[in-house]
């Protein structure tokens, strides 16, 4: 639907509310998936930094025995924490994201809400163009933007729900976290 064109009918209307909805929607389904994959490298992580307890503890009952061995071991084990410390940073950074879908979540839902509650009158189109524009701009990722943006231009609600289907297989990437 072309931001300059009013929604004629209540079924217009209906269907940019559906829109919308939409795209809220699938922001919630997208922030769910993409929990287990970091959780799961948040728990394995805390099950190595117990079993790197142990190590220590053994290394140094050993220490007096074979210098070289606990060495060694202990190289192995700083070269494994190492390695899992930045997989731990990065999962933990899964939660500002997904902090951040949800918070445009609230917002927007918000913002629907007091559209809706504003008036008992048919929207004028000029009330519809602001409030899309309202929704957009609290997206901070292209990936949002670019949903709204292609949800927003169908012309059927079949489009529309293409458009999710596609974003839910595109962001059935779980755990991946856009670094920033």
């Amino acid at each position: 639907m072309d931001n300059q064109t009013a929604p004629a009918s209540s079924a217009a209307q209906r269907d940019e509310l559906v829109a919308m909805l939409g795209v809220i929607a699938s922001q919630i389904h997208s922030a769910m998936q993409e929990t287990d994959g970091p959780a799961t490298t948040l728990v394995e992580t805390a099950h190595s930094l117990a079993k790197a307890t142990q190590t220590v503890a053994t290394c140094l009952f050993d220490f007096s025995g074979s210098p070289a061995r606990v060495f060694q071991d202990l190289m192995v084990l700083h070269d494994d924490l190492h390695s899992r410390a930045g997989k731990a940073a990065t999962a933990i950074q899964f939660h500002d994201r997904l902090a951040q879908c949800l918070t445009h979540v609230c917002s927007n839902l918000t913002s629907l809400a007091e559209f809706l509650a504003s008036s008992d009158q048919p929207k004028t189109a000029a009330e519809w163009a602001q409030l899309r524009e309202r929704v957009r701009s609290t997206y901070s990722m292209e990936e949002e933007r670019a949903l709204f943006d292609r949800l927003n231009k169908a012309n059927s609600p079949e489009e529309q729900q293409q458009a999710l289907e596609k974003h839910r297989n595109v962001a059935g990437g779980t755990g991946k976290v856009e670094l920033f």
